[in-house]
């Protein structure tokens, strides 16, 4: 699995660690760094979701969030809505 919060001490960037272990990659797990769900922070997806795009992952992509201050149903529509528009820029 790829889990972007627990990559927080790679020294390497996270689309090459992607490239590197794609074979092995059965999952991704997104968050940003602080725990809290995508498009709260400053974590880069547009660079893991070239990445498996590049590679033509099709796996699933969940969401593990560690504060829900904001509400399942709102963290959960925030998370679809930012990480399409991520998964757009990718593409270009």
């Amino acid at each position: 699995m790829f889990d972007s919060h627990n990559t927080e001490d790679e020294t390497e960037p996270h689309d090459v660690l992607i490239e590197r272990y794609f074979d092995i990659i059965r999952h991704v797990h997104v968050n940003e760094m602080n725990g809290h769900h995508p498009g709260t922070g400053d974590y880069d997806f547009v660079r893991i979701f070239r990445a498996l795009q590049h590679l033509n992952y099709t796996g699933f992509i969940s969401l593990e969030a560690f504060n829900f201050d904001a509400g399942g149903e709102r963290i959960a529509a925030e998370t679809i809505e930012y990480l399409k528009r991520r998964e757009g820029e990718a593409k270009n």
